[in-house]
């Protein structure tokens, strides 16, 4: 793999509307992040506590994160993330108040984006690798 292409990612949130009540029992979250990087056969899901959009910032940085840490041999530069979250999207497009009033999401966004060439776009749900059957791709 070229590692001066973009590695495609794709992430994806969502919050259950109810819970399995030993897993409430036992203070699970009802929110679930995940991401893919279907290039390395790499799908991760996790369960989480937040809004959408933190969810969803949450999967952004795990990717991050998961790239740097366990495909450092890969040498990886840029990294392509695929969101059908908007206010994600637009959050990340525009530096939004999501990101400028919450001073630990700037420093883990500028500390990413020297690490990595990061571009961001908006995939509906049904092209969302994370949303979808493996399977399917």
């Amino acid at each position: 793999m070229n590692k001066d292409t973009p590695v495609e990612c794709h992430i994806s949130s969502f919050i259950h509307p109810s819970m399995e009540p030993y897993l409430e029992a036992n203070g699970f979250g009802r929110g679930m992040i995940l991401f893919a990087i279907p290039g390395y056969g790499v799908l991760f899901k996790c369960r989480a506590q937040g809004r959408p959009v933190d969810l969803e910032f949450g999967a952004f940085f795990s990717v991050l994160r998961f790239i740097k840490k366990s495909l450092a041999q890969e040498k990886i530069k840029a990294v392509h993330i695929h969101s059908s979250n908007p206010e994600f999207v637009f959050a990340l497009a525009n530096s939004t108040r999501e990101i400028s009033r919450n001073t630990e999401r700037k420093k883990m966004l500028a500390q990413s984006m020297k690490d990595f060439q990061i571009t961001v776009s908006y995939t509906p749900p049904a092209n969302n690798k994370t949303l979808v059957p493996p399977g399917q791709y």
